[in-house]
Order: C-alpha cells, then structure tokens, then sequence
C-alpha cells in the first residue's frame, strides 16, 4: 500500500513535470513566433516608412512645379492682356484712321496747292516729308 502510494506519487509529480516542461516548451515555441511576427511587422514598419518619406519627397517636388508653373500661367496672363490692350488700341487707330479716309474721300475735290495738300495730311496724323 506504501509502495502504491509513493508510484502514484511519482506518477503525479512525473504527470506534473511533463506538463510542467510540455507548457514551457509549448510556450517558448508560442512567444518565438510572436517574436518572429513582432520582426515582420517591424520590417514592413519600416519599408513602408521609406516609401512614405519618398513619397512626400516627390509630393514636395510636385508641389514646387506646381507653384513655378503657377508663377508663368500669371507671367503669361499679363502679358496677354497687355496685347489685348495694344490689339485694342490699334483697332481704335484702325477704326479712325478708316473713318479719316472715308471723310477724305467724300470730300469734293477741290484744286489745292502741295502746301495746302501737307497741311491737310499734318491734321490728319500724316505730314509732308
């Protein structure tokens, strides 16, 4: 009866330490693959860091084009109106210049010397040489 005792005794404690050491050894394997995935995620961390700092790099270089070619759209934009302003100062000189010539024209002739002729052409903006 002692002797049955002390087996189921030593059955228990060797039960005990085979749990014990399975738990351990379940437990040191569980952790290294957390730590296996805590490296992964670590190097993924870190690849995508890298593309995001080169990202923003290249959103800066973008941003830079941006406003250069923001800077010439309005170079660009005043020089074209300041030619729509001559275009439309010419066209008034056009315009009257047509108006001078139309009045000349209906005018009747009349005998006129080359100092009266000069001095008609200085009113109407074209002198005599």
């Amino acid at each position: 009866m002692m002797t049955t005792k002390i087996y189921i005794g030593l059955i228990t404690a060797a039960v005990l330490a085979i749990g014990i050491i399975g738990g351990s050894v379940w437990s040191n394997r569980k952790i290294a693959k957390l730590e296996n995935s805590v490296e992964e995620a670590k190097r993924i961390a870190i690849s995508i860091q890298q593309t995001a700092v080169s990202k923003e790099i290249e959103a800066a270089q973008y941003k830079e084009k941006i406003e250069y070619l923001e800077n010439q759209l309005t170079a660009i934009q005043t020089i074209a109106r300041k030619q729509d302003e001559e275009l439309e100062k010419l066209n008034d000189n056009s315009v009257r210049a047509r108006g001078d010539a139309s009045r000349a024209r209906s005018t009747r002739a009349v005998a006129a010397t080359t100092a009266e002729l000069c001095a008609k052409l200085a009113e109407l903006g074209h002198a005599c040489e």
